[in-house]
């Protein structure tokens, strides 16, 4: 039992610290009163509620920031909140999916008052924990076997609307693929034509399509082409697991650096539960993502079939180009019969799958160690 009196202020205790913490240890933000000895926030929380957080916490408050499920716009929080740490004498503590190295500031102060647990591990940990909302359950039950590919896309972000763009162009079906586009996490599950227009706009103004691309893409009927993956947050049931059958899991991260803010000057990789995915449903994965990220999957051991995919994109510099290359090299694979060098290459997916429990194991030992050794010291 936690003796500690620890407030979650944004809801994240059960997605970061799973089953090390029971719901009675601690309070929501709807019955906070008094000070606290740990405060654990997500990084919106941080950025937008701040003030409010300190209402809460004294000299001897730990406040933790959880950054492993969120991507977007990395530097700009980066730089509030060594900034906002740099003014407080709270003790911080930021719990990151990248590797960063946060002498990089060089002030002395952020040393004394600032503690940082970062590794890949976490993110696994984050999103395949039993405990978690965002835990991807039955896993060992979905399996690739036919020829074909997924894309499923719910949040509308310009990269995933110049990829369905670049698809129609191609006439590459978009039979298994989703195109929700809605707001995205708390905007809810309907397709928001509002925010899918201005992605056009967007593109249109930085001269990434023409009018007639923009005609093209607004001609669609998006609402009939369902997201099948609106369970990103909850469990994979028997139809999800359906619809992972194709072998090709082409996945758009949240970030690939086609919006400002996406990059970090650091070249900063992050992962969502998107990068586990195809791992988890042993496919061969394409990934539209931030130049790098491949590489860092290579550098953890994972198996990105080398000896098949030609991946001359990965380090592309130029977003719309490389999206191009991606799709050059998805159509080369759809002409190949995938389905029977899965089967001569079995146990290559089956070492990725395992991969992902031994990363899980992991990060779940570094939450160990950091809630019961670190925090409560």
């Amino acid at each position: 039992m936690i003796t500690k009196k620890i407030l979650d202020f944004d809801y994240q205790l059960n997605r970061i610290f799973g089953k090390f913490i029971s719901q009675k240890e601690y309070d929501r933000p709807d019955i906070a009163e008094g000070i606290y000895d740990i405060i654990v926030c997500h990084r919106e929380g941080f950025q937008d509620n701040f003030n409010n957080i300190l209402k809460y916490a004294n000299y001897n408050t730990k406040i933790v920031v959880d950054v492993t499920t969120e991507s977007g716009n990395l530097q700009m929080f980066l730089d509030d909140f060594f900034e906002k740490v740099s003014n407080h004498s709270n003790q911080f503590y930021l719990i990151i999916d990248s590797n960063i190295d946060y002498y990089i500031y060089h002030h002395e102060f952020y040393y004394k008052n600032l503690k940082i647990l970062q590794g890949f591990d976490l993110v696994f940990y984050a999103f395949l924990n039993k405990s978690s909302d965002n835990r991807l359950d039955n896993a060992n039950e979905i399996f690739a076997n036919t020829n074909g590919f997924i894309s499923l896309n719910n949040s509308c972000r310009l990269h995933r609307v110049y990829l369905l763009l670049q698809l129609l162009k191609r006439n590459i079906s978009i039979e298994n693929c989703s195109f929700l586009f809605s707001t995205g996490g708390h905007g809810g599950s309907k397709f928001n034509k509002g925010v899918f227009e201005d992605c056009i706009e967007h593109l249109l103004i930085s001269n990434s399509i023409n009018n007639s691309d923009a005609s093209l893409l607004k001609s669609i009927d998006l609402p009939k082409n369902l997201d099948y993956d609106l369970n990103q947050y909850s469990y994979i049931n028997n139809q999800i697991n359906e619809l992972y059958r194709p072998i090709i899991n082409l996945v758009t991260e949240n970030v690939i650096g086609m919006t400002h803010g996406d990059a970090s000057e650091y070249d900063l990789i992050t992962f969502t539960e998107k990068i586990i995915k195809p791992f988890l449903a042993k496919q061969i994965p394409l990934f539209i993502a931030l130049p790098g990220l491949q590489q860092t999957l290579r550098d953890l051991g994972f198996d990105l079939f080398d000896d098949l995919i030609q991946t001359n994109y990965e380090f592309e510099t130029n977003h719309e180009n490389r999206i191009k290359m991606i799709l050059d090299e998805l159509e080369r694979l759809l002409k190949l019969d995938l389905v029977e060098y899965k089967k001569q290459n079995e146990f290559r997916f089956e070492n990725n799958y395992k991969l992902l429990e031994t990363l899980t194991n992991s990060g779940e030992e570094r939450m160990k160690s950091f809630l019961y050794e670190e925090i409560l010291k």
